[in-house]
């Protein structure tokens, strides 16, 4: 062995020595394990100095974790709480996750959010500014989090979501997941801790809670997600029982669109899989890792969650059915309702227990209720644009999303257009009669559509005579059309048109 090699390997040894960590290619894992993602976050970028992609940010076991490179991606909601921020315990690959909520004087519950535009448009191209979930293109989100130590997890409030439109600064209350009442004192129950006597409940859920209006009456939000959600406790008092007397969760809870579902074996079906999934969506203690995924079609959802090595897994109908254009990670600020309905109280207050104002920066459970979230994926789906005209072979127009009207053997126009100001041509424009010759018949349809140079063509299906793409029909393809023109039942030359 050459002397340059011998050395080069000492190196080796020497730097693996030194780096007690995991190997590097576990510290990739957003580019090992989930290249297909239009959007993946293992957290393990957040430093004061980024590396170039795809290496991990500390390769020498040196912690240098920067916060504000996480809130570049993950934009921390106003005034409430605290941002998710990098943590570097309870992580799922190595060296760095995210930790939800905090223990500050108030452990006041905050968020941060992200638009997907621009990795859209990175995967699709620049037309496409969303993304749709069908039964053939299925949307997948997934995620891992841990309670991280003792009971936290069965007092969070904290989810991932993934919406439209949702991403930056949200309008606090309005179209929140989250919006609340307040529940009955808790105090005569017993000792809560030093925390607070009343709580929040939230209304989107059923049975509806006390004071809040039927579930079935709430409007639709732009989002799908899934997390621990302490307060659809709609008896957090617990008046009479031996356990804690503040709001707890013993299961994973899914919003559909319109409402919460804390997910037990049996309320809604499975629909089967490669494996069997005997589990009950239980939360498990401490540091114990849950991974969840969400299959998004076009009417359901595959809501699947592997703890302790058991899996769970069933099918819940949606309520919103896309498209998707950005994520949440936390507990957006909600409003307390007026009873009975879906409208904020409109109070200004939030000097008072937690409870009298149009937006309170809600507290967590006695105890924290602080997770750690890592290797977030959003996967699959297809590009979406806003409906448009789809033009068929035979002239013939529908409006239907890009993807759609590709899938069906359409031509797409551009999103937004409809049929009623979209030419659908026939595959060669100046054969108007699509019989496969250039004749008079042609020539008399053409001459209707003569506008004269810089005059547009006289109507929406005459921009077909525009042969030279100019927006008019003048003398220019007149020269261009007579060219064609062979005679009746002499097939025409397909490449006669430039």
């Amino acid at each position: 062995m050459r002397l340059p090699h011998i050395l080069s390997l000492l190196g080796i040894l020497t730097l693996l020595s030194v780096v007690s960590t995991p190997v590097l290619a576990a510290d990739r894992w957003c580019y090992t394990e989930r290249p297909d993602a239009v959007f993946c976050d293992d957290f393990d970028r957040y430093c004061v100095d980024p590396p170039p992609e795809p290496e991990r940010c500390d390769p020498q076991g040196v912690d240098i974790r920067n916060g504000w490179a996480m809130e570049d991606v993950w934009m921390p909601g106003p005034r409430c709480g605290w941002a998710p921020g990098v943590h570097d315990e309870y992580y799922s690959s190595y060296p760095y996750c995210a930790k939800i909520g905090c223990q500050d004087g108030g452990n006041h519950l905050g968020y941060g959010s992200t638009g997907l535009g621009d990795e859209i448009r990175t995967k699709y191209g620049a037309s496409y500014g969303a993304m749709l979930a069908t039964d053939l293109t299925p949307l997948t989100m997934e995620f891992t989090f841990t309670g991280r130590s003792v009971d936290k997890i069965e007092r969070a409030n904290v989810y991932v979501e993934v919406g439209h439109g949702r991403g930056g600064i949200l309008q606090d209350g309005v179209d929140s997941l989250t919006n609340w009442v307040i529940s009955d004192y808790c105090v005569p129950c017993g000792d809560d801790s030093g925390n607070t006597g009343y709580w929040p409940i939230l209304c989107r859920q059923s049975p509806a809670p006390a004071n809040c209006a039927d579930v079935s009456t709430a409007p639709i939000i732009p989002a799908v997600a899934a997390g621990v959600m302490a307060f659809l406790d709609s008896n957090p008092c617990h008046c009479g029982e031996a356990t804690y007397h503040f709001p707890t969760a013993q299961h994973l809870a899914f919003f559909n669109g319109r409402q919460w579902y804390t997910l037990r074996n049996g309320l809604f079906p499975d629909p089967g899989g490669a494996e069997p999934a005997p589990g009950d969506f239980r939360l498990l203690p401490d540091d114990a890792q849950h991974w969840v995924r969400l299959t998004i079609k076009s009417t359901a959802v595959l809501v699947e969650m592997r703890a302790g090595g058991v899996l769970s897994r069933c099918q819940v109908p949606l309520a919103y059915r896309g498209p998707f254009s950005s994520m949440v990670m936390g507990f957006q600020p909600p409003c307390q309702l007026a009873p009975g309905t879906w409208t904020c109280n409109g109070a200004i207050d939030c000097n008072g227990p937690c409870g009298a104002a149009q937006v309170c920066c809600l507290r967590g459970s006695a105890g924290g209720g602080t997770m750690a979230f890592d290797n977030v994926v959003l996967a699959g789906g297809q590009p979406y644009a806003e409906p448009g005209a789809c033009c068929f072979p035979d002239t013939s127009c529908i409006e239907a999303f890009h993807g759609d009207c590709q899938m069906l053997g359409g031509e797409p126009a551009m999103p937004g257009s409809t049929c009623e100001n979209t030419a659908c041509c026939p595959p060669m424009p100046v054969d108007q009669d699509m019989d496969e010759d250039i004749d008079l018949q042609d020539f008399g349809w053409f001459q209707t559509c003569l506008s004269g140079t810089r005059t547009l063509p006289p109507t929406v299906q005459c921009h077909c005579a525009d042969l030279d793409h100019d927006n008019d029909v003048d003398a220019d393809d007149l020269g261009a059309f007579l060219g064609c023109m062979l005679g009746p039942e002499v097939p025409a030359d397909p490449a006669c048109i430039p």
